[in-house]
């Protein structure tokens, strides 16, 4: 019997995929494939980027505490990692924030290979996109389900209730989603749907686990997770 597991070791995934660990490392060093790892009890920021007029870029933390849960690595970082064999690291990606660094007394963890994780939902991604591992379009348990009026959705196993200027927000990443373009421009949809406010953090307010159905890329693009 085979238990349901959230991410996996990166031995499993090689021998699912039957894939050379050179290929995988490929992989997530040109970003089409997110490696993760495991913390436990760390501070950590979770915030957005924004911009100012001008242009410039500046960090907005809206979660700080002790963090239990996977982390996701840049790919250069993943670069570093496998040539020198561990790698310092204090910034990190996460589907509920631009952004994701550890603050408090351990400001900085060292990453070795032995660490690294695949996410489920990742993994099923990168085979429903490619076939690796025998995917097939069957759902899966992370899958997305919407509503005729996308007013209930549910996604990685949590029900959303939205409101009207949400509910269009998804309908409009879903059916982006179904024509193969799924990032799309934040402010733009946000327009195109008579938002008064042009920030999806200002119109996703109302739910705190948000994150967990529209992910970002860190520069104004969003997408649905689980599509």
């Amino acid at each position: 019997m085979e238990i349901e597991k959230s991410y996996f070791t990166l031995p499993e995934i090689l021998e699912r995929w039957s894939m050379s660990e050179a290929d995988l490392v490929y992989l997530a060093e040109n970003d089409q494939l997110r490696l993760s790892i495991r913390v436990f009890n760390l501070v950590v920021e979770f915030g957005d980027y924004e911009e100012t007029p001008e242009g410039e870029r500046f960090s907005v933390p809206f979660e700080r505490g002790p963090f239990n849960g996977l982390l996701d690595l840049h790919a250069h970082d993943v670069f570093q990692l496998f040539r020198h064999g561990e790698v310092k690291l204090s910034r990190f990606r996460s589907h509920r924030a631009h952004y994701a660094c550890l603050t408090g007394a351990r400001e900085c963890i060292t990453v070795r290979h032995r660490d690294l994780f695949l996410r489920r939902e990742e993994r099923d991604r990168f085979e429903a996109e490619t076939g690796f591992g025998g995917a097939v379009a069957s759902p899966q348990p992370g899958t997305f389900q919407a509503s005729d009026d996308y007013q209930d959705v549910r996604c990685n196993g949590q029900q959303f209730r939205l409101g009207p200027i949400q509910s269009q927000v998804v309908r409009v990443l879903h059916e982006a989603a179904a024509r193969g373009e799924p990032w799309q421009n934040g402010k733009a949809i946000l327009t195109a749907v008579g938002s008064r406010s042009l920030k999806m953090s200002d119109v996703f307010k109302s739910k705190k686990n948000w994150r967990a159905l529209i992910a970002s890329n860190g520069r104004g693009a969003y997408r649905l997770i689980g599509v």
